[in-house]
């Protein structure tokens, strides 16, 4: 008997920008291959688009501004961070706490 419980898959900054610099439906592609999944956003994410946002220069800010305002029209669910100031880590950290993927480029 199948689970009807969602497999969480954590979003880093990564993932996002390759969404919306290649306009390719990423996530939808990762639910055919890992059934019924839960997005989330770990705060140090937001934190680090955050700051691209304010401190880079070009479509580069552009882009963080607009993934931040997809993440708020989308509604994904934005979870505590282990590591606020530093996202890398914060992804192992709370996949591992949360037996989560994480789906990133890097």
């Amino acid at each position: 008997m199948a689970s009807s419980r969602s497999r969480v898959v954590l979003l880093d900054t990564s993932i996002l920008f390759s969404i919306f610099e290649k306009k390719l439906p990423l996530l939808d592609d990762v639910t055919l291959e890992l059934g019924k999944v839960e997005f989330v956003i770990p705060e140090s994410v937001i934190n680090e688009l955050k700051k691209l946002s304010e401190h880079s220069k070009g479509s580069k800010r552009r882009m963080a501004k607009a993934i931040l305002e997809y993440i708020r029209n989308e509604g994904f669910q934005i979870v505590k961070s282990e590591d606020i100031n530093d996202a890398d880590r914060d992804l192992v950290l709370l996949a591992r706490k949360m037996n989560a993927v994480v789906a990133t480029v890097d």
